[in-house]
């Protein structure tokens, strides 16, 4: 409290008009603190005889006090000094005024409460852009599917030949692109999202989920079509892994939110927004008409899938390196692709000499 607390004696002093502290210097010789208190601290001052000033704090903190005693109908005036921010309020309002405040930081003390941020299970690894540059070189060997070299087909995805004797199609389309602008935008966004990925499951782990969601994407589309009884639907391209990708971040988000919400219920918008979050993007970037919707949708559902299994690890296991697994898993990837290659092209079409 300042000297001016004892009252005994005196008159009620009737607030100056707010001319009379138009501008820092009327406060130049505050007197109070030797130092700046700490955040939230009420240290009083004496501006002028008859007048208290609250403070110094920061310019946010002075505007919420201020509508604190604005609420209870307290005189006030927020001012600035040379050692931060203050709040001027009559002698005889200063109990209320304190009070209040104390009142208001008491009960927003973790307020708002600090967001948990994500800590990636895994180091950032080029091994992802890498896997997806790869599509770009094996590009440069098929050619454009104007062309129709065997590799195409031998290759495409076709619901007819996934659902019959060629399931191995489901994957080998994945690799395959129909002109430069399609490689290109498929490369660019798969590495984004994979990498992604990759922060949570591993260089090896998301190589095998998005080429495990990729193809599963293309099996159920290519029940989809047969289902509804339509002709033969021919598919390429790894836009159906890409979606995967999107699909295991929504679903593994689910097994992050969970994590940092122990302690307290979570609401439905909570639990349904990266799922909402990741329909959101397959309608921004995967509705052209040019593209294949019902690959990106599927490819995002097995996306869900594949996650929601990725997740029940994640929730089990501590985060470790572990790079023989990452390794082992990376090596299985590699070999699902080049084994289904090899089922697609006999040796006398990939070595014809």
């Amino acid at each position: 409290m300042n000297d001016n607390d004892d009252h005994s004696g005196e008159t009620a002093v009737q607030a100056p008009s707010l001319s009379s502290f138009a501008s820092p210097p009327a406060f130049a010789g505050v007197t109070g603190a030797a130092s700046p208190p700490t955040p939230g601290g009420l240290v009083p001052v004496d501006p002028l005889p008859g007048l208290t000033a609250i403070g110094p704090v920061n310019e946010r903190k002075a505007r919420d006090w201020s509508l604190v005693l604005q609420s209870m109908s307290v005189w006030h005036m927020m001012r600035w000094t040379f050692r931060g921010w203050v709040l001027v309020v009559r002698d005889e309002d200063y109990d209320q005024a304190s009070s209040s405040i104390d009142r208001y930081e008491t009960e927003n003390r973790d307020w708002p409460p600090q967001k948990v941020r994500e800590r990636p299970r895994h180091a950032p690894s080029i091994v992802a852009p890498l896997l997806f540059a790869a599509l770009a070189l094996f590009f440069l060997v098929t050619g454009p599917v104007a062309h129709n070299s065997f590799w195409f087909q031998r290759g495409r995805a076709e619901s007819d030949l996934v659902l019959g004797a060629e399931p191995w199609r489901a994957l080998t389309a994945l690799t395959l692109h129909a002109d430069s602008s399609h490689v290109i935008g498929n490369v660019i966004s798969g590495a984004i999202f994979a990498s992604a990925v990759q922060r949570r499951l591993g260089p090896g782990g998301s190589a095998l989920a998005i080429l495990t969601a990729g193809t599963l994407g293309n099996v159920a589309n290519a029940v989809a079509y047969h289902t509804m009884g339509n002709d033969v639907h021919r598919s390429i391209g790894a836009s159906t892994a890409v979606f995967g990708a999107i699909g295991i971040l929504a679903a593994t988000q689910l097994a992050l939110d969970r994590d940092h919400a122990v302690g307290r219920k979570r609401t439905m918008q909570e639990i349904a927004a990266p799922i909402v979050g990741g329909l959101a993007l397959l309608g921004a970037l995967g509705a052209s008409p040019q593209s294949d919707l019902g690959a990106h949708f599927f490819g995002f559902v097995a996306g869900v899938v594949v996650g929601l299994g990725a997740a029940l690890v994640l929730r089990k296991t501590r985060p470790s390196p572990r790079p023989w697994l990452q390794v082992g898993l990376l090596g299985a990837t590699s070999a699902l692709i080049l084994g289904a290659w090899r089922l697609a092209l006999p040796y006398r079409l990939v070595w014809p000499f």
